[in-house]
């Protein structure tokens, strides 16, 4: 064993104590007072020139947790020298509070890895740390509250659906912070980066936020968000995915200064919650108001049993009426006592909050939700009320009248005909409402063929998909079919509620009559808000290869963004050509010089139209 640097004290004062013996090698280092020269100094005086001395295994840090290459589980993982040799080691033994700190090094896990609430996991270098799932059916991170995961790259193979980080959907958590994961590359095929299911946790903030996290996961999805999940992006890379960004059921992304390189499709909004309430016209307004009192109070019902299991969260409820409650909505629970080992409790008592997701209805008095794990069981003494949960209409929020209405949101050449010297005309079938508007479009010919239509007016109060004639143009044989969207109005305010009642102020004149009683459904709607956003080569598809231009990859403009069933983006971007674009509704194109899109041709036709008309034509 190596003989450790002895020190003695000076006698006299303010003079540097002596080294009276000293071995290079493993340093022990009692403790002295201030007057202890620098270990530079001391090798200084015995004539040792070097720059480099190994400390031991290093001081124990009960809140950092090692992981190297070379450590081993059976390792305490509190010291570099006796560190774990896994990260699921390290998270096993973590707790809130804790960083795991990963030395450079690969490293295959038992997945999924579940971390505790406030955990970091901070890698050394993203290039040099390497993470594999060992088990392709199972998501890599289940991520909880407050997590931050930093500096590594994720290799393997996972099956199609899974993820790299993703909410726990066994046990779901209440959330009151977001996970945060930055830096970070993704190059596993078939895998979700970022699955964020609002399903899967509960609380205030279903919520990831991420910064500079590059995803060259071929073939898979960037981030998906679902059921009311939400996250806030900046710098993300997505590169030959099936889909850069996707939102469904009420989902919400806010994706800033990024890009979506190559792939299938760029962003996804597709749809709109389940009904989150519902409420009832209270005073009749004519066609054409945009602003509607609407009465959302909701019937209080009695709890009659609460059956809850601590290990997974998950509580049946039955009560004492039927309650109409449906998949997707908020139920606010109040007052019901339980019994556990400590003694009786009124639950919930605000820890995990007072409102809840509806997860399923078994029957017409019963329904289950997720409230929050325990490390004990608790039983059902009496009493409880619960109710559909009412807050005030906001933005983000999108309703109907009574009746679903659609529009045409797009028009796809099937085939291009032969022979077109001109424009053919374009007609689309009426609605049979009486407050419907026919929609409209014109039709882009090259080459005798036709290349496009553009849609100049989406119609209005379409009840089913409409046919679609092409006619004219001196050409024949040219067909299109109609893609369709559900017409949702989006709410712009309201006033504060006063005895379950508001009212809103929607984005749009509703054009006919709605009145007193008409159910007004809401819903949340699934949204993409990009700013900045870099479109490159979207359309080529997923083969990292194939899709290069250079190897005959040809882009679809269209599939940079796609909105479906009552889902919105709103975003500006520019493409590999350069071309800007605010929204669908303007498109400025620099190679040609001009300006395109359905404001700029709807404001051209409105412009144009009563010109012509003033000057005799036709």
């Amino acid at each position: 064993m190596a003989t450790p640097i002895r020190i003695k004290r000076s006698a006299v004062p303010g003079k540097r104590p002596q080294v009276t013996d000293l071995q290079v090698g493993e340093l022990a280092l009692n403790t002295y007072d201030a007057e202890l020269v620098t270990l530079r100094d001391r090798f200084a005086q015995t004539g040792i020139a070097t720059e480099v001395v190994r400390v031991g295994a290093g001081a124990t840090v009960t809140n950092i947790i090692y992981v190297t290459n070379d450590g081993n589980d059976n390792n305490t993982g509190l010291k570099l020298g006796d560190a774990k040799g896994s990260i699921a080691g390290a998270v096993a033994i973590s707790s809130t509070g804790s960083i795991i700190r990963v030395s450079s090094g690969s490293y295959v896990e038992n997945n999924p890895i579940k971390l505790p609430s406030q955990v970091s996991i901070v890698g050394d270098s993203l290039r040099e740390v390497s993470v594999t799932p060992q088990n392709a059916g199972s998501d890599l991170f289940h991520v909880s509250p407050g997590n931050y995961v930093t500096e590594m790259s994720f290799t393997g193979t996972m099956n199609s659906g899974k993820a790299i980080f993703a909410f726990d959907s066994e046990k779901p958590r209440y959330s009151t912070q977001s996970p945060y994961l930055r830096n970070c590359t993704n190059f596993i095929q078939n895998s979700i980066g970022m699955k964020i299911d609002g399903n899967a946790v509960f609380g205030p903030f279903k919520s990831m936020v991420t910064d500079s996290f590059t995803q060259y996961n071929a073939n898979g999805i960037g981030v998906s968000i679902s059921n009311g999940g939400y996250a806030q992006i900046v710098s993300l890379f997505t590169i030959n995915n099936d889909i850069g960004v996707s939102v469904s059921g009420g989902g919400q992304c806010d994706v800033t200064n990024s890009n979506s390189s190559f792939g299938n499709f760029g962003f996804v909004a597709d749809g709109v919650s389940p009904r989150k309430n519902s409420g009832l016209i209270v005073t009749a307004q004519p066609a054409n108001s945009d602003t509607f009192e609407i009465n959302l109070s909701s019937t209080t019902f009695n709890i009659g049993n609460f059956v809850y299991d601590n290990t997974t969260g998950l509580a049946t409820v039955t009560t004492t009426a039927n309650h109409n409650f449906e998949v997707g909505m908020g139920v606010s629970l109040s007052s019901i006592t339980l019994q556990c080992p400590f003694g009786q409790k009124t639950y919930p008592d605000g820890d995990v909050g007072y409102v809840f997701d509806v997860k399923s209805v078994p029957s017409a008095d019963t329904f289950t939700t997720h409230v929050g794990i325990s490390t004990v069981a608790h039983t059902y003494v009496s009493g409880g009320n619960a109710k559909i949960d009412v807050v005030r209409p906001f933005d983000g929020q999108v309703v109907y009248f009574d009746k679903l209405y659609k529009e045409v949101k797009k028009i796809t050449v099937t085939d291009g005909g032969s022979n077109y010297t001109s424009a053919p005309t374009i007609t689309i079938a009426s609605p049979t409402v009486d407050h419907g508007i026919i929609a409209t479009g014109i039709a882009v010919v090259k080459n005798g063929k036709v290349d496009s239509i553009d849609v100049v007016s989406t119609g209005r109060g379409y009840e089913s998909t409409p046919s679609i004639t092409i006619s004219g143009g001196g050409g024949s044989g040219a067909t299109a079919s109609l893609t369709m969207t559900d017409k949702y109005y989006s709410v712009l305010k309201s006033t504060p509620l006063s005895s379950g009642i508001s009212t809103i102020t929607v984005n749009d004149n509703v054009p006919y009559a709605v009145g007193v009683g008409t159910t007004v459904p809401v819903h949340k709607q699934s949204r993409i808000l990009a700013s900045s956003h870099s479109f490159e080569y979207i359309g080529t598809g997923t083969d990292l290869i194939e899709s290069l231009p250079s190897r005959g990859g040809v882009t679809i403009q269209e599939n940079e963004v796609d909105d479906r069933n009552g889902g919105l983006t709103i975003f500006t971007s520019t493409d590999q050509a350069g071309n800007f674009r605010i929204g669908d509704g303007v498109v400025i194109d620099q190679q040609s010089g001009t300006i395109t899109g359905t404001f700029y041709s709807k404001s051209l036709f409105s412009t144009m139209t009563p010109f012509i008309l003033a000057l005799g034509g036709d």
